[in-house]
């Protein structure tokens, strides 16, 4: 049982610098474009979609996923394990920091964007 291989061909330098430098930054797989979201924790200066007006976007705090999450580390820790207060587990629907935050036109009422702590 004998196999025989053959080596690779030999490349030519002037065939690998060429295909080097043919290689461009917007076809290369390896760089990423992505488009960060504007919406944060502080109000916005922005055209709202909805009635074309230039307003400062109006926020509100929701309770979003961060809070349950809080919330059940808590009450696991308090109920079960007893090591902080049960009473405790309703903290994180309180500290603004923990909560979501959803940007609205004071214009229209429209909703525009949410900014999510998870």
């Amino acid at each position: 049982m004998s196999s025989t291989t053959e080596p690779p061909p030999p490349y030519k330098i002037d065939e690998v610098e060429s295909n080097a430098t043919d290689s461009s930054p917007q076809n290369d797989s390896r760089y990423v474009m992505s488009r960060a979201s504007p919406y944060n924790t502080a109000p916005i200066e922005m055209d709202c979609p909805h009635c074309q007006n230039h307003i400062v976007s109006h926020i509100e705090h929701v309770a979003g996923v961060l809070p349950w999450i809080l919330f059940s580390i808590l009450a696991f820790l308090g109920l079960f394990l007893f090591i902080v207060p049960w009473c405790f587990c309703c903290v994180p629907f309180f500290l603004d920091q923990l909560l979501d935050v959803n940007h609205l036109c004071p214009a229209c009422k429209k909703f525009l964007g949410r900014f999510s702590r998870v």
